[in-house]
């Protein structure tokens, strides 16, 4: 699959307008209330026109107000212009146009597919798809709309925030739910069964990554219950086998179970983009280091990843050529990649330090003002 190699957004929340150079790993990179997240939400929205969504989530969010840069007296309209990389020279693309309903407060939506040939025409053929209140993408049968919504389809965003006593993989769940892990992980019990059963190297990998940043584990167990499986786990220095609830595991370790299954699970499930806010919350600096080689091995083996950080120690993990620098200026968002020339002014210090402790310094924005 094409990974996202540009993406446009004008109009949305404190996106004014924005063009910016996807590359395999991007690490948004900014002080609180910059931006990240809502550039972060802009799949989340993706996700919900795809999968016909999108008026009841703009409902449960506070309605268009809400989405509008500045709201509705400033902002007609949110744009969002995806386009594949091929590596030829025809190039695809996806553009979704959100229009303002006055009378209802909410959003309807234009939605269209391209196609480029570089070498023949200026400009790209648009293939439209919908003018109503929800996309048809999704069912839409068409050569040129394959590869929106493949893409539309393989994104993810996942948001593992929630390691509480209440959160849904520390709970009994239904065994059928195993297909594909979901958005906040409540799922992650059959899955990790699933994997066990029928992909067991996989399962092992993931097994041996939590042993890494947490030496005392063992394994996972689980508790089978006629069609209910709940996720347990197993001491090394347990000689009882009778192994412990997941309401033990700490915030910190729970979480990285979440993402190393994420990003670690068979290549044929995994999603080809992965989107994740803010990824090293609870997690101590050498679990850090352990997640960012796995994220730079998925993206050698053909995954995109999108993170946002405000973690010193994570962000040193990085290449420079990985980052996006997300400021607050003027009323809007700014984002710009951390290119060749940036680089280039740097290149002295970046020989002895690294991204993290050059944002720290204050050496390439992305700080309070």
């Amino acid at each position: 699959m094409d990974n996202l190699s540009h993406i446009k957004i004008k109009g949305f929340k404190s996106i004014k307008e924005l063009d910016l150079e996807m590359q395999p790993i991007n690490v948004l990179i900014g002080a609180n209330g910059s931006g990240k997240s809502n550039f972060i939400s802009v799949f989340r929205l993706l996700e919900n026109i795809y999968n016909q969504r999108l008026q009841s989530y703009i409902k449960q969010n506070g309605g268009a107000e809400r989405f509008l840069y500045f709201g509705r007296k400033t902002t007609d309209e949110i744009r969002i212009n995806l386009t594949f990389s091929t590596g030829r020279d025809v190039v695809n693309g996806y553009l979704s146009v959100l229009r303002k309903d006055n009378e209802n407060d909410t959003l309807y939506i234009e939605d269209f597919a391209s196609i480029h040939n570089t070498k023949k025409y200026e400009s790209p053929y648009y293939d439209e798809i919908t003018s109503g209140y929800e996309s048809l993408i999704k069912n839409h049968i068409n050569d040129i709309a394959g590869y929106s919504k493949e893409f539309l389809e393989q994104c993810k965003l996942y948001h593992f925030h929630d390691t509480s006593s209440a959160s849904g993989f520390k709970s009994f769940q239904d065994m059928g739910k195993n297909k594909f892990l979901d958005s906040f992980a409540t799922n992650l019990a059959p899955f990790l069964y699933k994997l066990k059963t029928d992909f067991i190297s996989d399962y092992q990998n993931i097994v041996s990554a939590v042993q890494t940043v947490a030496p005392y584990f063992q394994d996972f167990d689980f508790n089978i219950e006629g069609e209910n499986i709940l996720l347990r786990w197993q001491h090394v220095n347990d000689l009882s086998n009778l192994g412990f609830s997941a309401q033990t595991l700490s915030d910190g370790t729970a979480r990285f179970i979440c993402m190393a299954t994420l990003f670690l699970q068979p290549k044929d499930l995994r999603p080809a983009t992965i989107v994740l806010d803010e990824p090293e919350i609870g997690l101590h600096p050498d679990a850090l280091v352990v997640l960012s080689e796995i994220i730079k091995a998925i993206a050698n083996d053909g995954s995109q990843v999108i993170i946002s950080t405000q973690s010193v120690a994570l962000a040193n993990c990085f290449e420079p050529d990985d980052f996006i620098v997300v400021d607050y200026e003027e009323g809007e968002s700014k984002f710009e990649r951390f290119g060749k020339d940036k680089q280039e002014a740097l290149k002295a210090w970046l020989e002895n330090y690294q991204m993290g402790t050059t944002w720290e310094e204050g050496l390439i924005g992305g700080l309070p003002k």
